[in-house]
């Protein structure tokens, strides 16, 4: 039992040195909560020391920060969801730090794939002349434990529209 239990620690050690790293700000945090009240159901609960940022350059004056957060204990359940959220920074006139919301989306959870470290990339896809971020992540194989995925992977995602984005994966 104690073998099993050890990489379940090193993930929730290292989740908690990254957070660390890079603490998550407090107007990310308000709408992380927000977020959480709106996509659990009744049992749930947000697990805030496990939310991850990141600030991403796109383009060439844009700038999004992503902040990848999990959501546990749907019907009373041991199993948990993780989501990622696009916010746009910004400063109001009196110095206030605010981050309006651009997209949020399931990305993660029990028996899927697991974002372990938010290490998001801004990439050109030549094919398609748009660019893609792209997310490590680890996605459960054949045989996997439901919370422990083996496999590397990558996830690729679009952000597309004009006036209102919208994240869509893309293979």
């Amino acid at each position: 039992m104690t073998l099993r239990l050890l990489p379940a620690s090193l993930l929730f050690a290292c989740t908690l040195t990254h957070a660390a790293e890079n603490p998550v700000p407090q107007p990310v945090a308000e709408q992380v909560g927000r977020l959480v009240e709106l996509l659990k159901d009744g049992f749930a609960s947000g697990y805030p020391e496990a939310t991850q940022v990141q600030d991403l350059n796109v383009g060439t004056a844009d700038q999004l920060t992503l902040a990848v957060f999990t959501v546990e204990g749907f019907d009373k359940g041991n199993t948990y969801r993780q989501y990622l959220a696009a916010f746009t920074p910004a400063v109001t006139e009196d110095d206030q730090e605010h981050y309006t919301l651009v997209d949020v989306m399931h990305i993660g959870g029990d028996g899927w794939r697991a974002v372990e470290t938010l290490d998001a990339k801004w990439v050109k896809d030549p094919a398609h002349k748009r660019a893609l971020i792209d997310i490590p992540v680890m996605e459960n194989a054949s045989g996997d434990s439901p919370n422990f995925p083996s496999q590397p992977g990558v996830i690729h995602l679009a952000l597309i529209g004009e006036e209102s984005k919208r994240f869509v994966e893309k293979d």
